[in-house]
């Protein structure tokens, strides 16, 4: 077993010179889930792809998103054909959407999703019939994870969604900006200068993962994007 939420902040805290309850509650935790967040949104690592099941309804055009896929990350959308090919859906933006949304029923062979409902909700073309659903559903959808909220004293026993060997970027990005907030620069530029090196690590691990020279972002199936870490300089 990895180090748990409880090891880090307890880490954070004593590597900070603040043990106390009140700083882990309302300092050390929310911190937590800013570096986890950040992390998350810096790549599409491999530890954050996900796969489920989209079970179809006959002559119902769309489906919910899993609850928790990243909304700015891509998806991929298949079934398997009578060969146990792979087949996979065209994606369409909301452009080309306006010139593929079909109402008529027959086999699925594109999606787009939308919040225009309110919700996120996966809308097919076509609108799948039952000769469909009877023979490939439920479909698969390929996805990242977006990071689930930290919620201290509920989640202290589990562990992160970040492989164990690369936690401690967790503990030196946390000290890093509490030691900011803190007035300690000194503290600060110390942990910067290891949460990079862990950083660097960590991304060049991914990149060797993926077999090419340069770090890479799936190819894009839907047109919204995250947003990379913001470096500070306290010198």
């Amino acid at each position: 077993m990895g180090k748990t939420f409880s090891d880090i902040y307890t880490e954070i805290s004593r590597k900070v010179g603040d043990t106390t309850a009140g700083f882990i509650t309302s300092d050390v935790c929310p911190t937590i889930n800013d570096v986890c967040r950040s992390i998350f949104q810096n790549m599409n690592y491999a530890f954050k792809e996900r796969t489920a099941d989209l079970t179809l309804v006959a002559s119902q055009g769309y489906v919910a998103v899993p609850a928790d896929w990243d909304e700015m990350t891509p998806v991929q959308i298949f079934y398997r054909g009578s060969n146990n090919e792979r087949v996979d859906l065209d994606c369409y933006d909301n452009k080309e959407w306006e010139n593929e949304q079909d109402n008529d029923e027959g086999d699925v062979y594109g999606f787009h999703i939308s919040k225009v409902s309110g919700a996120w909700l996966i809308y097919f073309t076509l609108i799948p019939d039952s000769s469909f659903v009877a023979s490939y559903s439920p479909l698969k959808i390929e996805y990242y994870k977006k990071w689930t909220e930290l919620v201290e004293t509920t989640d202290d026993d589990t562990e992160p969604d970040i492989p164990d060997s690369h936690r401690q970027l967790i503990i030196y990005r946390a000290c890093e900006i509490l030691c900011g907030q803190m007035g300690d620069t000194e503290g600060a530029i110390f942990w910067k200068s290891e949460a990079d090196k862990e950083e660097g690590l960590f991304n060049k691990k991914q990149v060797n993962r993926l077999g090419r020279g340069h770090r890479v972002r799936p190819s894009p199936i839907i047109t919204t994007r995250g947003f990379g870490y913001r470096r500070r300089d306290y010198s």
